[in-house]
């Protein structure tokens, strides 16, 4: 006969839960960081037509940093083998503008 004690499906349960709470508390907010960079609306106006010319954005060219326009940029740096996190970037801008001219 074997005796665990302290083990019981309850309480494995619980520990995987708060783990997985500890590990999202410590993953940093992509979007929040992405949502509050700091870009002018003109710079947003570029990035939102570009995305629309190779088909990643289909909403309205606003100039607005929102949710949408973020989850736009970062499909598009993913599918353009760059760092995917929503942020507009020198280099994120400079391949959204010759991939946007190539399909223009």
């Amino acid at each position: 006969m074997v005796l665990i004690i302290g083990c019981n499906e309850h309480s494995v349960e619980t520990r995987a839960r708060e783990a997985a709470e500890k590990i999202k508390e410590s993953m940093p907010d992509v979007e929040a960081r992405a949502l509050a960079q700091k870009v002018t609306p003109e710079e947003v106006k570029q990035a939102q037509g570009a995305l629309k010319k190779v088909n990643e954005y289909l909403g309205e060219v606003t100039g607005t940093l929102d949710a949408v326009t973020v989850n736009s940029i970062e499909a598009f740096q993913r599918a353009y083998g760059l760092k995917a996190d929503g942020i507009l970037t020198e280099k994120t801008q400079r391949v959204l503008q010759e991939a946007a001219a190539k399909n223009g």
